[in-house]
């Protein structure tokens, strides 16, 4: 019964944890992982993407974090707005910023991640194949992505009580929109 409830909480610890808690612990792993991030050239370059790029400098890599928390917060705090009115901003913003926790796996991997050359690439797209480290890098992207996508979800249900298909709608649009904005104020601003 122990290992059911502590499987549980891999995908929504929002029921022990939220608030100010939440939001340090959250801040904590993501100084973390945009920190390991740089180090291994990885960006979180919005609201929930992760890309192998162009060397960036640590005010870069930290005001993109930055960036993707606040419109993550502040476009899923305004589109709870929209479905139920009765929850606490700190809340949302907590368990949002820790849902973003599964990012230090990405991080921790992209260190043991060598990325060939533009050229080298385009002239033999199937060298990637051959570096271990970037196999296990892209086999962990799309279940870090999708754990990253369920916590959201959880903490959103959790954090504003909605329920219902308009919940399920307000969680995509705003999500999609806090990608966008994030994505545009990044490229503004970085």
């Amino acid at each position: 019964m122990k290992n059911k409830n502590a499987l549980r909480y891999i995908y929504n610890p929002f029921e022990k944890i939220a608030g100010w808690q939440a939001l340090i612990y959250g801040l904590i792993i993501a100084c973390l992982s945009g920190w390991i991030g740089k180090q291994a050239g990885l960006m979180f370059d919005g609201a929930i993407d992760a890309h192998f790029g162009n060397e960036v400098s640590y005010y870069q890599a930290f005001m993109m974090l930055f960036i993707d928390i606040a419109c993550v917060g502040a476009v899923m705090y305004l589109a709870g707005l929209l479905v139920t009115r009765n929850f606490r901003f700190i809340d949302l913003l907590g368990t949002m910023t820790l849902a973003r926790a599964p990012y230090l796996v990405l991080s921790l991997t992209g260190l043991f991640v060598t990325i060939p050359e533009t050229a080298e690439l385009l002239a033999n797209p199937y060298q990637v194949f051959t570096n271990p480290g970037f196999l296990v890098f892209i086999i962990l992207t799309f279940p870090v992505l999708v754990w990253v996508i369920a916590l959201m979800y959880n903490a959103w249900k959790v954090s504003t009580g909605a329920k219902g298909p308009k919940m399920i709608a307000g969680f995509i649009a705003g999500l999609f929109v806090a990608e966008v904005i994030s994505k545009i104020l990044i490229s503004i601003l970085i």
